[in-house]
């Protein structure tokens, strides 16, 4: 139950990938600013121990910080820096509804182990791409300066496709102890990343 509450967060956190039509790049940073500030500062056990408690994992207590936020918002801010308005947020709906949904159909209906990493299902990575892909189709038709459907939906295919793969990768065997280390390797933050580079290259050459 309380990994479902997080998941439907989680998910929710899709709703980053509509910024492009009320936002551009600088509020965007002055928003994912505040958001650091509320993990770092006022989101903490010593702080605010009921918002803290209500999030958090059994991690979370270790490190004295909300992780899954944190990664998050360090994924969002480098993705708002560095590729154009919609790639970065749909980027964000990549990680948000891929991700997502991955977890919920992988734990329910998930019984072909992943040959990349066992903890997780070939049934958990095809909810991923469909999810993801028909958020960004969905998303990408309103902010995208893109001429056809068609476009859309390959640009949304490419970047479903890449984080599907990045997801299987088993990045919790390939990092160390400290806080740095579990925030910046980890799927949640390399899939938004990668797949948000790969679609911000994909657009540059071929759209």
């Amino acid at each position: 139950m309380e990994e479902l509450r997080r998941k439907t967060v989680h998910i929710g956190m899709g709703l980053w990938m509509f910024y492009p039509l009320v936002l551009t790049r600088i509020p965007a940073l002055l928003v994912v600013a505040i958001m650091l500030f509320l993990a770092l500062f006022v989101f903490r056990l010593h702080a605010w121990r009921a918002s803290f408690v209500a999030m958090a994992r059994e991690e979370d207590y270790v490190y004295g910080y909300l992780i899954g936020p944190l990664i998050y918002i360090c994924a969002i801010g480098v993705c708002v820096v560095f590729y154009p308005l919609f790639i970065s947020a749909a980027s964000i709906g990549v990680m948000a509804f891929g991700d997502g949904f991955a977890t919920i159909v992988g734990k329910r209906w998930g019984r072909t182990r992943n040959p990349v990493d066992d903890n997780k299902t070939v049934e958990g990575s095809i909810a991923f791409f469909i999810f993801a892909f028909a958020a960004l189709i969905f998303a990408m038709h309103f902010t995208a300066p893109l001429d056809t459907l068609r476009d859309v939906a390959m640009l949304a295919a490419i970047g479903a496709i890449v984080g599907a793969i990045v997801e299987m990768i088993p990045f919790e065997l390939h990092r160390g102890t400290s806080i740095y280390q579990r925030i910046f390797i980890d799927d949640n933050f390399f899939v938004p990343i990668v797949s948000g580079l790969v679609m911000a290259l994909s657009y540059t050459l071929f759209f």
